[in-house]
């Protein structure tokens, strides 16, 4: 963590609401810090991304934890779990129980905190990423129309689905062992929607997660990757909502440019009255806002969500 920052504006207190530690790596000097100025903008209650190692976790002390958001504690990182491919839904069994071990770590930490719920990441599908970054590339520069844009687009899905049985296999494998996991502690585990495509769950594969029956597994609803994959042309927006909002137990709330995300909500291309729409009351709420927005943002970012119907105050 990193600058402090010394002076904030007048928060906007709210009840429901998380904030995760996403806004304070490498913006304050310690965690402390960072639930200093975040209980200062109205926020009682905070989510551990997965940016947060051991070394931090004495910073935690009496504040709220409601959700923990795997692989914390990160003493080893997600871009180190990633490279040596300790995923849930790695084929290599050595690799694949590198990542459950993970994820069983964070759901140890959440029951220390008493926090209810564990996001979840649950895998990625193995194939080249190179057609999803020129996508990406692509879009950047205006070119979403293109004929070729299209044709990348659909030679991806196709080569996302042909692939995607061994990857999958596994991280429903996972996902039946965590759940169990979990279950035993009190936890509460959010499969989330991922931002890349490449990256599990689809809507389809969502929902095989969560017709495996576990009571203590739900749809945790990014609402920034969910825009994402709309603005790219793959699934649009409303579809997660209309399919899955009665499994929601979790949100993580930020908004889009593009496809640039974890934005202060109501500076993007969000649609909040429809997310309004759908969103179940009981589910948690957490706001997933990256480091450089300003305190300023987080608080207007809050009363947009109110405004909108998002949040209770």
């Amino acid at each position: 963590m990193a600058d402090s920052c010394s002076l904030i504006p007048q928060g906007v207190f709210v009840t429901d609401l998380a904030l995760s530690t996403m806004w304070g790596v490498k913006r304050f000097e310690t965690l402390a810090e960072f639930f200093k100025q975040g209980s200062a903008l109205g926020f009682t209650q905070f989510e551990l991304n997965h940016a947060i190692d051991s070394t931090m976790l004495q910073n935690v002390n009496g504040y709220r934890v409601v959700s923990v958001h795997e692989p914390c504690p990160a003493d080893v990182s997600v871009g180190e779990l990633k490279k040596r491919n300790w995923l849930i839904s790695a084929p290599n069994e050595r690799d694949r129980r590198e990542g459950v071990n993970a994820i069983k770590r964070s759901i140890d930490l959440a029951q220390k905190f008493g926090a209810s719920a564990v996001i979840v990441h649950p895998g990625k599908i193995d194939v080249d990423p190179a057609m999803n970054n020129r996508l990406h590339e692509w879009y950047r520069q205006g070119k979403r129309a293109a004929p070729e844009y299209t044709r990348l687009r659909d030679q991806f899905v196709a080569a996302r689905a042909a692939q995607a049985r061994v990857n999958f296999s596994a991280a429903r494998h996972s996902v039946i062992e965590l759940a169990e996991y979990a279950g035993e502690r009190g936890v509460r585990l959010g499969l989330e929607n991922r931002y890349h495509y490449f990256e599990i769950p689809s809507p389809d594969e969502l929902g095989d997660l969560l017709e495996l029956g576990f009571a203590n597994v739900g749809f945790w609803y990014d609402v920034g990757h969910a825009e994402t994959w709309d603005q790219l042309g793959f699934v649009a927006h409303e579809e997660w909502l209309r399919r899955f909002a009665a499994r929601i137990i979790g949100v993580h709330l930020h908004d889009v440019v593009g496809v640039d995300d974890h934005r202060a909500a109501g500076t993007g291309n969000v649609n909040w009255e429809m997310v309004a729409r759908y969103l179940p009351a009981a589910a948690m709420r957490t706001c997933e806002f990256q480091n450089n927005n300003s305190p300023e943002q987080i608080t207007a970012g809050v009363k947009w969500l109110i405004e909108k119907g998002c949040v209770r105050q």
